[in-house]
Order: C-alpha cells, then structure tokens, then sequence
C-alpha cells in the first residue's frame, strides 16, 4: 500500500542476481513459494493438499500478472515500502485458527506512462476479471467499481502529465480458506475524482459507491454517516482508497464496501475519534473495539519508559500525545484506517492500521514488540510459544524486515481481529533507515 520505496546500496543485490538468470515465471513463483508456503505450513491451518491449492493458483494466475524480473527495467513496485509486489499477512483472530493471505499490486508495463495507458487502468481492467475468474469471484462489483473509478479515453488524455503515473491502478488481496481463495480489490479514487472537476474528493468517491450494482443504494447509509463525519471532524482526516469484497452482495449478506482513511496523527484522541466516527458508532462492539486498543496502544507505538505522558498517571495529556513517526513525510506516516460498510447489516465496523516499522528500528524489535501485543491479548502465538516469530522466520529467513501495518479491530462474533502484514523482501537488507527513505 505504499507509494515509496527505499534506496539500497548498490551492493545489495537482488535474488534474481545470484546463479544462472531464470525466466521471470520460475523467478517469481520460487520467490513466492518459499515465502507463502513457510507461512502456510507453519500456521498449522492447511493440510499439504490445501497448500498444493494455493501455491499452484500462485503459480498458474498471479505470478504471470507480476512481469519481468525485478533486475531487469521495471517500475518500483509500491505494494509496501521495500519496493516490493507482495505483501503477505498473517490473521491472527482471537477466535480460530491463524490465517495467510497475501495482496499483490497490478504491475505496470514498464514505460507505459509514454503510451496509451500511463496509469496502468487497462492493464488493471485485464488483470482484474481474470484473477477473479481463475479463483471463481463474482465480477458484478468489480466491474462497477472499474467503470466507476477508472478514466475514460479523453480523461486520460486531459490527465497525462497533470497526475503522476507512480501509483497503482488497483491492488488486489487474496485470503486463503481451506482449499478456497477468496479475492477483494483496493482502488484509488483520487485520480477520477480529480478529472470528474469535482470540488471534492471524498464527495466525488462516496457518490461513486452509492452507484455500485448491485445494491449501491443499500450502501447509502453507511456512506452518509462516513460523509457526515469527514465533514465535521476537527481532525485532519483523507479518504485516500476503497476495498470492495469480489461475492454476489446479493447472495453473501456479509459482502462489504471498505473505506479508507488516513491520518498523519498518531495520538490515541485521533484514533477514537476516527474509529467512531466522531461518537456516531456507540454500539457495544464499537465501545469495546476502542476499549482494547486504548490497552494496546502503548505497545503498537513501541513507547519506552519515560517516552511521553504516562498512559495512566497522566490520561489527558498522553492521549493528546503524537508520537513522531521514525520516518516522516511518507505515504506510510500516521495511521491508516477502514470503515466496513455492508448493505444488508446496518452496523459499520472500523479497522486501524499501524506502521509498526515507524517505531522499531529493526525486524528483531518488530517481533518482539508484536508478541508483547499478542500476549496481552493473551493470544497463542505470543512470546510463550514464539510462534509468531518461528513463523515469519521460516518464511523470510535472516533478512526479513520489520512488518509494514499491524492492523486492529473487535466485533462481538470473532472477538478480537488483528493481521501482521509482512513485506515480501527482494533485497537481502533492506530493511530501511531514515537515511534510506526517499519520497517518489
């Protein structure tokens, strides 16, 4: 979900420099195998013909979308913040098993900002319909959403060299159930709401969403109360994307419309606020979705002793509190949110996303500051176990690199309801420091 990337030393040389040079197919399913299947295994949630499933649907769909060899000429990829395609996560519920899913970004062809496509949207209209009929996803809402979000012809001609071409057309995600791959896709709608000469954005994307087929308008409430917020809010709060679930909204009731917000505070006043909706979500699980992440704050930030107010002692003043980001200026800085809206349930929940990496410096205080979260929680894979920890090695290895987001959220069915997101690392070393860090 990044629009960034590191700049790495020259000596870091990437995978794809070692030995004979293999085609970018066996590149990218051997990359991507040696990283999903560890993290499959290790999850104790799939049986070697389930993992068989998913490395294969990896290997048959998703990696010919993934394009040439990341050595060879190419766009940097802006999926997480070490210029990588894939990013996988693990779901860590407080209620059933641990799972692994992945999301990838649809790749560009490289120099394609000079031809016909300079924001990738046709590739994006191609990549998109075939992946969701590969894993048997409805196309209803993504070809809405398409249709939507994407420019026409003459939009794009009136946008090209007015909007930068870096970001994606479209992310997509997969969640792996038993032997099932379940898709959803991630679209910005900055671009089109900026050629539809809207004055406003975020009226031009919640406008867009009452329009989906099927059932647009069911998703109307929810959008109003989203609408009502970001106009009153105090806090300055960005409607940045929008997530939709790939299923017949009328067939499965949980079908759900994600939007996303940002934040550049991280102080917990901003957090409620935003995870209410301003005080607008007062049911139970929206009370006791902030209750436990007010208790998790503290280790979510990493905060050492004597770092800011007390969170006891000093209640106020530490929830006022914005702890500065390790690396600032960044698409990645602040805080990230959602607000799920389904229109056959008149409840929304909201998610809050963390960049753990932006207050630990390292892989190794990552894990340990995320098994401290686990245990509180008084989850499994805590610091008991290291399960969490055995995981992501088996996948990454020494080189792995500090989780991009930790994401938080509790609903009174599945309890608590956190994933680790863990960026596939092409580059042996990359994790970054403030140094690195370089704006595109």
């Amino acid at each position: 979900m990044a629009t960034a990337s590191p700049q790495l030393p020259p000596a870091r040389q990437t995978a794809a420099a070692a030995g004979p040079k293999p085609t970018a197919q066996q590149f990218w399913t051997r990359w991507g195998s040696d990283i999903l299947g560890p993290l499959m295994a290790h999850s104790g949630s799939y049986t070697p013909e389930q993992m068989a499933v998913h490395l294969k649907f990896w290997e048959q769909h998703v990696v010919p979308t993934l394009g040439p060899l990341p050595s060879e000429p190419r766009n940097t990829y802006t999926q997480t913040y070490v210029d990588s395609p894939l990013e996988p996560s693990l779901n860590l519920t407080s209620s059933g098993k641990v799972k692994v899913r992945y999301g990838i970004e649809v790749v560009k062809p490289y120099g394609c900002e000079h031809g016909e496509d300079p924001f990738g949207e046709h590739r994006a209209r191609e990549v998109l319909p075939a992946l969701a009929r590969a894993c048997g996803a409805d196309l209803q809402w993504i070809n809405s959403a398409m249709d939507a979000f994407f420019l026409t012809k003459e939009e794009t001609e009136a946008m090209r060299g007015k909007l930068p071409t870096f970001m994606p057309s479209a992310l997509l995600a997969f969640d792996m159930e038993g032997d099932k791959t379940m898709m959803k896709i991630y679209i910005i709608g900055m671009r089109k709401a900026i050629a539809s000469g809207l004055p406003s954005t975020n009226h031009f994307i919640l406008g867009a969403l009452r329009k989906l087929n099927p059932l647009g308008e069911q998703l109307a409430p929810g959008l109003n109360t989203v609408a009502e917020y970001l106009s009153t809010t105090k806090h300055h709060v960005m409607l940045i994307f929008v997530g939709i679930d790939c299923v017949d909204p009328t067939v499965e009731k949980g079908a759900r419309v994600k939007v996303y917000l940002h934040t550049s505070s991280n102080a917990f006043e901003v957090v409620r606020d935003v995870m209410t909706l301003g005080g607008r979500l007062t049911d139970e699980s929206a009370l006791k979705r902030v209750e436990i992440l007010r208790d998790l704050w503290p280790l979510l930030r990493n905060e050492k002793p004597g770092e800011g107010p007390d969170p006891v002692a000093e209640p106020e003043a530490w929830e006022a509190w914005h702890k500065t980001d390790r690396l600032t200026g960044t698409p990645l800085s602040g805080l990230q949110y959602n607000v799920e809206i389904c229109p056959n349930k008149p409840d929304l929940e909201t998610k809050c996303y963390v960049p753990l990496f932006q207050h630990t410096s390292n892989a190794a205080e990552s894990e340990v500051a995320m098994e401290k979260v686990l245990d509180r929680l008084g989850h499994e894979w805590g610091s008991n176990t290291s399960k969490y920890r055995h995981c992501v090695a088996a996948a990454f290895g020494p080189h792995r690199v500090s989780p991009t987001f930790v994401s938080f959220s509790y609903s009174k069915k599945k309890g608590v309801y956190m994933s680790s997101y863990l960026p596939g690392v092409l580059n042996a070393g990359s994790e970054i420091e403030a140094g690195d860090w370089e704006y595109k």
